[in-house]
């Protein structure tokens, strides 16, 4: 029997079944997410972009983790990297995968010449959950206002 390696493999096309995957991964991020596959559209859109990436964490073929990175650029801050739904499989959390994703995050970002990466999180406190993993990995918490403002 061969043993399964894990591995970061960025999104290349278009795929339904792991559109699906995808999507059901998204569930173990927030439970507001129905579970549906991600969309033909969006997946083109991400692949297509030279800002943005979707990392794809696979134990042997299986999708345990994901993560979408983005450029953000800015008259002042300059190139910045925005990391947005960034999860690991409910029952491969612990095991050092996130730091493995983790990792793959600082690479792209350094790969595009990013200044800093910047994310938001609430899953939770300074000891557990993804706010006390981002703190182990060397993230700082700011004192901000974030804001949102719903455009559709």
């Amino acid at each position: 029997m061969s043993e399964k390696k894990i591995e970061v493999r960025r999104l290349e096309r278009w795929d339904e079944g792991l559109a699906r995957e995808m999507g059901r991964l998204l569930r173990d991020l927030t439970p507001k997410y129905d579970g549906g596959a991600m969309s033909q559209e969006w997946v083109e859109m991400i692949v297509e972009s030279e800002l943005h990436d979707q990392l794809l964490v696979f134990d042997g073929e299986e999708l345990i983790g994901m993560a979408t990175v983005s450029v953000v650029l800015g008259a002042y801050v300059g190139r910045n990297v925005y990391l947005e739904d960034c999860v690991v499989k409910g029952d491969r959390q612990g095991q050092g995968v996130g730091g493995i994703l983790w990792e793959a995050v600082v690479a792209w970002g350094r790969e595009k010449g990013a200044r800093r990466l910047e994310f938001t999180s609430t899953g939770g406190d300074k000891k557990t959950g993804a706010v006390g993993f981002y703190l182990k990995q060397g993230a700082e918490i700011r004192e901000t206002n974030f804001f949102r403002f719903e455009l559709l």
